[in-house]
């Protein structure tokens, strides 16, 4: 039977807004948290649970009660369930509670996201190894005990143990690894693929990351390292973890027998594909920036970033040619004749470019990010790089680096040579989005 342990509601104003932040951090003033009197007597009367499958819930009753059913059926006596549940108004927190009363419940008030919702729950699990369980995935038999048996018998430098990820059917690729890009994106190798098409590798192989919605990993080194990072709020924090595992000396395996059918994105399409552009963008630029070895190395990565912005700019968006004007070029007729004249008098001046469209909007909100926080991502940096056991070569050697032309215009772009010179000099291949991922 999975361990239980009654909740205390904690009131007053949280701190934090909205992030989590190491073993004692507060999820806002709905917060619900372990008091401490009950932990203790909980952990002296359990002992130490040897896994606390954790699982993030947003407005997702069904899929989080088929997930919660199917991990239930596998619990031995060393197992719990713990659901996180981002301030969800379907109806979750009460059918959970009422069909498994013996699942503890963390109420957190609001959207934390799939990061702040696993902060809050790895912050009072008190089990030797956590896993990370999306919440719209059906664990098939056998999968809690080939997760346990791969961490408990794994050498002590392993860190993490992903498992299989397959479609609702069974019979397509969503995750049996994956590859990083260079400017701080990730694939999942064979995406969509039937599962026979590609080369399932063995139980024990090396991956440079785990999927975050199918992994196991030992706690306290977890905490460690410092867990997925809290500013991502979803996408591309299992990357960024699975790199930094990599780069203080640990690694990450791979156990096919621990295999979970996914409905892929049930969730975070709600969010809006434009909200999540945003995350995406951001994330994927912080992570080669905390985490190239080389600064030089994530240069393409920024390069790239604003090659792309400025594609979106000039050709998704009307009335830009003043963006694009050579020095001392004559402006637009429109603008300097006498009709244009009577027009600024009447009406003022008109904006000399407009952004209208809604992924070159997404670019710049993304890089807006960036900006408001580099004081925080050149402290994170740091931190990765004083960690650092693993140069990036030896580790790009394992996983190399992949050049992927994936937006309007960026064949064009890896074609030249300023990307050349600025690419990073790691071993590399490149590769097509159709050799990946299924379109």
């Amino acid at each position: 039977r999975p361990r239980v342990a009654r909740l205390c509601r904690v009131g007053g104003t949280g701190r934090g807004q909205g992030r989590f932040r190491g073993a004692c951090a507060w999820a806002g003033a709905s917060a619900v948290l372990l008091c401490r009197h009950q932990t203790a007597h909980w952990r002296a009367a359990l002992g130490t649970p040897g896994v606390d499958i954790i699982i993030d819930n947003w407005n997702s009753r069904e899929d989080t009660l088929a997930c919660v059913d199917a991990v239930s059926r596998q619990l031995t006596g060393d197992a719990m369930i713990t659901v996180a549940d981002n301030g969800s108004k379907d109806g979750s927190i009460g059918a959970i509670a009422s069909r498994y009363p013996n699942v503890r419940l963390l109420p957190l008030g609001e959207n934390h996201g799939f990061t702040g919702g696993i902060a809050a729950a790895l912050a009072r699990s008190p089990a030797r190894n956590v896993i990370f369980l999306n919440n719209d995935a059906v664990p098939q038999d056998g999968w809690l005990a080939a997760l346990v048996g791969a961490i408990e018998s794994a050498p002590d430098d392993v860190l993490s143990v992903g498992g299989k990820i397959v479609d609702p059917t069974g019979e397509l690729i969503d995750f049996i690894g994956g590859a990083l890009t260079f400017d701080g994106h990730a694939f999942q190798n064979g995406f969509r693929y039937p599962l026979a098409s590609r080369d399932d590798p063995p139980a024990g192989a090396e991956l440079l990351f785990a999927c975050g919605g199918n992994m196991i990993s030992r706690r306290e080194a977890l905490v460690a390292l410092g867990g997925f990072d809290d500013d991502y709020f979803a996408y591309l924090e299992d990357v960024d973890f699975g790199w930094r595992t990599w780069i203080a000396g640990s690694r990450v395996l791979y156990e096919p027998r621990a295999v979970v059918r996914h409905k892929s994105s049930a969730t975070s399409q709600r969010l809006g594909d434009f909200e999540r552009g945003v995350l995406f963008e951001r994330n994927a630029l912080q992570t080669a920036l905390k985490n190239f070895e080389s600064l030089h190395d994530a240069s393409a990565a920024l390069f790239t970033f604003f090659a792309r912005l400025h594609h979106y700019t000039t050709t998704r968006n009307a009335n830009t040619g003043e963006l694009t004007r050579e020095p001392f070029s004559k402006a637009s007729k429109s603008s300097r004749g006498f009709a244009g004249r009577i027009r600024r008098k009447l009406f003022g001046s008109r904006p000399l470019a407009t952004i209208d469209d809604p992924l070159t909007a997404m670019q710049f909100r993304a890089f807006e990010w960036i900006t408001a926080h580099g004081d925080r991502i050149a402290a994170k940096r740091g931190a990765v790089q004083k960690l650092r056991r693993r140069g990036d070569r030896e580790i790009f050697e394992r996983f190399p680096l992949q050049i992927v032309p994936t937006y309007p215009g960026d064949e064009a772009l890896m074609r030249g040579a300023l990307f050349e010179l600025l690419r990073p000099s790691l071993p590399a291949t490149e590769r097509t989005l159709s050799d990946i991922m299924r379109m």
